[in-house]
């Protein structure tokens, strides 16, 4: 008799709990659809053509992030093949913002057909890395003071007094060479807020110089000033002797510089009377001029009334990267 009893007992124990899974199933199933209904996207609403009907926000985010892989583009940077002599133009590439095409997607109404939202992706490198500057725009009334540093370095003290003094950031370029044997001096300049590009790893000729050659001039020297200051320097090359050629302009675009030439040529390496820096320098100027001068010492005579002249016309005095930089339309 014990024993029916206990095994009634254990008959009425697995149907309660058999039944408690069932209705704990249900409700798990009844309480998904009320999610679904009070939370879930609108019915018929679909994303580039695949329904995303009654989802919950996680699985929408999931989903999303999943396409955006599919729909996301590098941008391509422009090149340029000496052979040919063609320039390749840059393309954008294509970013999905994954937050508003979710929140798009949520919130849209029964039967919405609906794109991910995108965004441009500039290539950082642009057809115009393949001719050399020798000026800025010219729709602002700004110019910039280039500074080339391979000797010199008893006259920079004094420069960067003035350019201190009037609150000037220029662009200097320094040669490898120079830098190995005057690395404070490089620091020293870069923590003044001026800006650091490339000059060559050394004073060579660019003009007779092969590919590989022109590749190790800008790249070396490269490694050389990030290692110095600790940063990326500016991807700008002057090259030694102003020399430029196709190829050489070539070899630094591909490589991701801007050659920078000049508009105003002060020839002060000449060392002429300070007056005759100045008057060159004032005759010339024009919106988006780039302006070269070397540490000389007419140069610092003559370099605090050449930016309070060129100040006193209204215009300001700006790095070359702020020169050239490009603005939203």
């Amino acid at each position: 008799m014990k024993l029916v009893i206990v095994e009634r007992k254990k008959i009425t124990w697995f149907f309660c709990w058999t039944l408690l899974v069932v209705l704990s199933a249900v409700a798990v199933v009844l309480w998904s659809s009320l999610q679904r209904k009070w939370y879930g996207v609108q019915d018929g609403v679909m994303l580039e053509g695949r329904s995303m009907a009654r989802l919950l926000p996680a699985e929408v985010k999931k989903i999303v992030s999943e396409m955006a892989k599919i729909y996301a583009l590098p941008p391509q940077n422009a090149g340029y093949f000496v052979e040919t002599g063609e320039v390749i133009p840059e393309k954008d590439g294509r970013g999905v913002d994954i937050e508003a095409t979710v929140e798009q997607v949520l919130t849209a109404p029964p039967g919405a057909r609906l794109r991910m939202i995108t965004y441009a992706i500039p290539a950082s490198v642009g057809k115009e890395y393949f001719a050399p500057v020798f000026q800025g725009p010219t729709d602002q009334k700004k110019v910039s003071l280039t500074i080339n540093v391979a000797w010199g370095e008893e006259e920079l003290p004094a420069m960067l007094r003035i350019l201190k003094e009037r609150g000037v950031s220029a662009t200097f370029f320094f040669d490898g060479a120079w830098v190995k044997k005057f690395p404070e001096f490089v620091k020293e300049i870069h923590a003044a807020g001026h800006e650091i590009a490339n000059h060559g790893l050394y004073h060579g000729h660019p003009a007779q110089m092969s590919r590989e050659e022109l590749k190790r001039l800008i790249v070396e020297n490269n490694q050389l000033l990030a290692g110095v200051i600790g940063a990326e320097p500016a991807k700008l090359f002057a090259p030694p002797y102003g020399e430029f050629n196709e190829e050489i302009v070539a070899v630094a675009g591909n490589l991701g510089y801007r050659t920078i030439m000049w508009t105003i040529d002060t020839i002060d390496w000449q060392r002429p009377a300070p007056e005759v820096i100045i008057r060159r320098v004032l005759d010339k100027i024009k919106a988006g001029a780039i302006i070269l001068m070397h540490p000389t010492v007419p140069t610092v005579q003559a370099l605090d009334r050449i930016i309070q002249a060129i100040q006193g016309q209204g215009y300001e005095l700006v790095t070359v990267s702020e020169l050239l930089k490009k603005t939203n339309p």
